[in-house]
């Protein structure tokens, strides 16, 4: 009984590890399938869709016109939408579509075509489009591929469930509960197992085997059965063309009894249309051969109509202007037009005159605006200079080939030059606008010590949005400068100002000396 029990026992725990590991790779499976796997019912609808609109497509093109052109030798070709029209057959003509025709003009055709199956043809491809979008592809061909791996973890899938509904068909926890039995039952002491291991080992690993290859085999298979199915899908919607076609080739035909009679009817009002074409051929002929050149005609018409239109614009304008100068005699006959001559010529010469005085008075100050403009600048010049002087050097400490540009009219920073280019001072960042105002500063306060008038530079938290290798060259500045001047500089931020040297000053108690 112990033996017996010990041999279920390791029946059922390699039941359950094999269970827990078909479980385990049934999960894995599952989660694999459903981030790439789509609805099969969907893949359906949207294959019924899209052979839907298939249909649509076929029935829409049936039912449209057909044109056809035979060009008559050395006849210039016309287009369709942009396309030369060659005369290789019947071709349908979609409502909108345009004729371009050389020497003529433009020529757009309309179908005629039933404005509710365009409609519901747009709501097919609309629907198609929308369904496609909610499946997260571009096309069906991209769905069935999206399909090829979810039919191999399904298959994957499908397989662990049966594997490991074999193993433990009443769930694990049934088997647990079994194995917690037997574990009671089984004698602790080692027992004699009957069964070969090595055998069962070869048996598994050939069932392995043929697992393996069955699953490649079905791998193999499935692009074949995607490429089938597109195949009947594209054979379905060639179908469907061909029966529009078809019922359109039988509507114009008409009943098959009347066929025999209405083509022999065409053929002879054909043969008839044939013989008129020739005699109307053979009229044009004879009447171009002895009319005159249309061009030399043409030519001479419009000449003699555009003169006949500008003889009678002339008699009109002169009609026009006589019955305005007999007014005007009339009207004036009796007014004294010599008195009125003589005074609008007097008032003339005094208009003159005045006229003469301001072009005078605007000569004196278009003259007093230039004087006043070249003081300005040499104002503005004389003011500027020593400071831009004092200014350059301590531009080269930060910059390189920079100027600085002053305002006409404020004798403010307009802008700089830098690099040949120009740039407004507002436009700069903080850091420089803070820097350029400091060494302006030093500029001044330098010219005041030349001229004996020094003064001390106070900078009080100066210097805030400089970065550290600016606030380096920023310190040199300050330190050159120090030389002839004193400057005293306030800030809270002692570990930046560490590196700008000088005496550092510091508060103390005062003690009164006795």
């Amino acid at each position: 009984a112990a033996r017996q029990a010990a041999q279920e026992r390791e029946t059922l725990r390699a039941r359950l590890d094999q269970a827990e590991a078909a479980r385990a790779a049934l999960e894995r499976a599952e989660a694999a399938l459903a981030a790439v796997a789509l609805p099969a019912e969907a893949l359906d609808r949207l294959q019924a869709q899209e052979l839907a609109v298939a249909r649509l497509e076929a029935a829409e093109e049936a039912a449209l016109p057909t044109l056809r052109i035979d060009y008559l030798a050395g006849a210039p070709r016309i287009s369709l939408d942009g396309v030369v029209l060659e005369a290789d057959g019947e071709r349908p003509v979609r409502d909108g579509q345009a004729l371009d025709l050389p020497g003529i003009g433009r020529l757009t055709l309309r179908s005629g075509q039933p404005v509710k199956a365009s409609e519901t043809l747009a709501a097919a491809r609309e629907t198609l489009r929308a369904m496609l979008a909610k499946l997260g592809v571009d096309s069906i061909a991209a769905a069935r591929r999206r399909q090829e791996p979810g039919r191999s973890h399904a298959g994957e899938r499908d397989g662990l469930r049966a594997q490991l509904a074999l193993l433990a068909p009443d769930g694990l926890p049934a088997l647990r509960t079994a194995m917690a039995r037997l574990d009671d039952a089984a004698a602790p002491a080692a027992l004699e197992l009957k069964e070969d291991p090595q055998a069962v080992r070869a048996a598994h690993a050939a069932a392995q085997q043929l697992l393996a290859e069955t699953r490649n085999a079905a791998r193999e298979v499935q692009p074949l059965l995607a490429r089938q199915g597109d195949a009947l899908l594209a054979a379905e919607t060639a179908a469907a063309r061909l029966r529009g076609e078809r019922e359109r080739l039988s509507l114009e035909l008409g009943p098959a009894e009347e066929r025999d009679g209405r083509e022999a009817a065409l053929a002879a009002a054909a043969r008839e249309s044939s013989a008129r074409r020739d005699e109307a051929e053979a009229k044009h002929a004879e009447a171009q051969a002895k009319a005159p050149d249309l061009r030399s005609v043409e030519a001479a018409f419009e000449r003699a109509r555009s003169a006949l239109v500008g003889t009678e614009q002339e008699i009109a304008r002169l009609g026009v202007t006589l019955a305005e100068l007999n007014g005007q005699i009339r009207t004036r006959s009796d007014d004294a037009v010599e008195e009125a001559w003589r005074e609008a010529g007097e008032q003339r010469a005094a208009a003159q005159a005045r006229v003469a005085a301001y072009e005078t008075e605007l000569a004196v100050l278009g003259r007093l605006r230039d004087v006043l403009q070249a003081s300005r600048s040499a104002a503005r010049d004389l003011y500027l200079q020593p400071v831009l002087a004092e200014l350059q050097p301590l531009l080269g400490l930060l910059f390189d080939d920079v100027a600085i540009d002053f305002d006409e009219n404020t004798l403010l920073p307009r802008a700089i030059r830098r690099n040949g280019q120009e740039e407004e001072i507002d436009r700069l960042s903080g850091g420089m606008r803070e820097q350029l105002s400091i060494l302006t500063r030093l500029a001044f306060a330098r010219l005041l010590a030349r001229e004996g008038r020094a003064a001390p530079v106070i900078l009080d938290d100066a210097l805030v949005y400089s970065d550290d290798d600016r606030i380096e060259r920023m310190f040199d500045a300050l330190h050159r400068q120090a030389r002839e001047q004193q400057i005293i500089v306030f800030s809270c931020r002692q570990r930046a100002f560490s590196r700008l040297g000088g005496t550092v000053l510091e508060m103390s108690g005062w003690e009164p000396q006795l």
